[in-house]
């Protein structure tokens, strides 16, 4: 097993310094069993992903120890979502849907020809956690706390997690979509539980799923329908996972006409059920308004949360909503930044 090559030491000492801080949050651990890992290395490792994917690969370059992208067809539509680790200048995990790590490798593959790299699935040396506050007051999401994540997102790419022991082959990240989503660690496989490394921290199930629903950021095959999902949609732009100023990528040609003459009127958006399902809801289950118009479709839930496309506009506006007759209710999410009401119009 190879050894990651990661900025554990500095946020040990960063630790001391926010320690009182990171003290105060409930922070909860869970691995992220349906997430693996695909390693791409060489010399022309990051040229190489720079002309798939919808990011900008010298983020990475810059200094930031992970970034969100997605990968999409000759159609400008998803076909995988990941995020991109970077273990030194020439090696990087891409981690995606563990059901679908194969197709990646061979996706990826395609697009090899002759460049110096080597492409292959890693999920079984590692494996991927996330370690987050569960309960985030959406409500109380303040302005200032917006601008300074949106006017400088890669200045809160790192913070502070209260680590201890032997950590030198973790990876440790700030969540590259957004804060709220905590922090990501790519740990060794043998490593079962992160209490010996994380101080504090309860490991459980779950309740990272709810988080992202109640935050309105979908995820893997059946929230992000292969094919079928726009990346602008799905959020990709508010989520620092698309770049409008890099070079030309495969389905950029839609996305940049999209974002820089077309509207957005359909993204997804956090669903709340008002009172409990009679039964699971179907994904692509119709969202109704009062007038009984379609309005959206469900993307996934889990209780009386979940996430859906919904036309931005009619459903601010809606009476009502209603998805197999249960009332549902949904809201602009906080994070959104400022600019996003001047696209849904």
């Amino acid at each position: 097993m190879l050894p990651l090559i990661n900025s554990s030491r500095r946020l040990l000492r960063l630790s001391h310094l926010r320690g009182a801080h990171v003290a105060a949050h409930k922070l909860h651990a869970e691995p992220q069993n349906h997430r693996s890992l695909v390693r791409v290395e060489g010399t022309e490792a990051s040229a190489f992903l720079q002309g798939l994917i919808t990011n900008d690969m010298s983020h990475l370059e810059d200094g930031a120890t992970s970034m969100y992208s997605m990968l999409l067809n000759t159609q400008g539509r998803v076909i995988f979502d990941t995020i991109v680790y970077k273990r030194n200048d020439e090696s990087f995990l891409l981690e995606c849907e563990q059901g679908r790590v194969n197709q990646l490798v061979r996706h990826l593959k395609m697009y090899k020809v002759r460049r110096k790299i080597n492409i292959d699935a890693v999920d079984g040396d590692y494996r991927v956690w996330c370690v987050f506050e569960p309960d985030i007051d959406m409500k109380n999401i303040s302005k200032v706390d917006m601008e300074s994540l949106y006017l400088n997102p890669r200045a809160e790419s790192e913070v502070a997690l209260p680590l201890s022991g032997a950590v030198d082959d973790i990876l440790v990240t700030r969540d590259p979509r957004m804060k709220y989503l905590g922090h990501r660690l790519v740990v060794p496989s043998m490593r079962n539980t992160l209490e010996d490394i994380v101080s504090g921290v309860q490991v459980g199930h779950g309740l990272f799923r709810v988080l992202r629903y109640r935050l309105g950021v979908g995820e893997g095959t059946a929230e992000l329908p292969p094919t079928k999902s726009l990346p602008l949609e799905a959020n990709c732009d508010y989520l620092h996972g698309v770049s409008f100023h890099k070079g030309c990528y495969i389905g950029q040609e839609l996305t940049a006409r999209t974002f820089h003459t077309g509207v957005v009127r359909k993204r997804y958006m956090p669903l709340i059920f008002l009172t409990d399902p009679p039964g699971p809801v179907a994904n692509d289950s119709a969202i109704t308004n009062e007038k009984g118009r379609v309005v959206g479709k469900v993307r996934g839930s889990d209780g009386r949360h979940g996430i859906a496309l919904l036309r931005v506009e009619e459903c601010l506006k809606a009476e009502t909503l209603t998805v197999n007759n249960v009332p549902v209710q949904t809201f602009r999410p906080a994070w959104w930044p400022i600019e996003a009401s001047k696209k849904v119009k």
